[in-house]
């Protein structure tokens, strides 16, 4: 017996993986029915059942689990080898997976001097909170915030960031005329925004806080922009926000910092290591994030 279509397997895999037809069908760029066909035909031939359907969520037999094992490792060899000759041979582009805030105020406006870097090669920026999954060779790096170390992953350091509250003006008019002892009592009992509904970046620095509302933003950008516009507290990233401080955007509630150990790095898998596209992209980035304005008041 010979083994099943190739093509199934992409669709196998991506089912498997994201436990729905639906999201591997937004993955694959076809309609959910065309995936749970595919799926019946390849567990038709295999004459398993791969999958358990519990209403919309979904849930691997042991053959599927096994299969998955098969199919997933063939996919990454596939993908991995297709990226490696890309680069080697053909490639001229590079995909740049970056937050829509940094893509936004730092590498849009400056995009032109990566040309300045790789004349011939073209620059690919894609935008989103969460981080990409080079597995699917979607990206062939991405600019990351946190603390480094991402296993398989070759990170650069771009820029260390210090967190302080920041406030529009107008809220801090409206909302915050009573001075108090400490920041954590001027944070204490007002509108927090913020992209993790659990508030974990809030919770980390004041434990014991109590927040008045909370709002949650799908990105850090909306986050700010948020802030802006006078809807509540956001935690600013510095040097990133130092433009929005300067211009009066934005104001600190206090001339410290806290230090977290977070950074914005450039990553990208280890067999790219080499890439000449990636190493301009991070001179070019670097260069970006080095060039951020000091603030007026330091």
């Amino acid at each position: 017996m010979n083994p099943p279509p190739i093509q199934w397997l992409a669709v196998f895999a991506a089912a498997a993986k994201y436990s729905s037809f639906r999201k591997a069908a937004d993955t694959l760029h076809v309609s959910p029915p065309a995936v749970s066909q595919q799926i019946k035909a390849l567990e038709e031939y295999l004459g398993s059942k791969l999958f358990r359907r519990n209403g919309p969520r979904l849930t691997l037999t042991s053959a599927g689990e096994f299969y998955y094992q098969v199919a997933a490792n063939i996919m990454s060899l596939h993908h991995s080898g297709f990226t490696e000759f890309d680069q080697r041979f053909n490639k001229r582009s590079l995909r740049l997976s970056t937050p829509l805030f940094i893509a936004q105020e730092l590498l849009i406006p400056h995009y032109m001097a990566y040309k300045e870097l790789q004349s011939k090669a073209e620059l690919r920026i894609t935008t989103g909170s969460e981080y990409i999954d080079f597995d699917t060779g979607q990206a062939d790096a991405a600019i990351r915030f946190g603390h480094g170390g991402w296993p398989n992953l070759v990170s650069r350091l771009l820029c260390k960031v210090h967190i302080s509250p920041v406030v529009s003006p107008l809220y801090q008019a409206k909302c915050m005329r009573q001075p108090q002892s400490d920041l954590a009592s001027l944070v204490n009992n007002h509108i927090l925004i913020t992209t993790d509904e659990n508030l974990q970046d809030w919770y980390s620095l004041f434990p014991d806080i109590h927040p008045k509302d909370v709002i949650v933003c799908d990105s850090y950008f909306s986050a700010i922009k948020s802030a802006e516009k006078g809807l509540g507290i956001v935690l600013g990233l510095f040097p990133a926000i130092n433009n929005w401080v300067n211009e009066g955007r934005l104001t600190q509630l206090s001339n410290g910092y806290f230090d977290t150990q977070s950074a914005y790095w450039l990553v990208s898998p280890k067999q790219q290591e080499d890439n000449p596209l990636i190493a301009s992209c991070f001179t070019w980035a670097k260069t970006l994030f080095d060039g951020l304005p000091a603030l007026h008041n330091e």
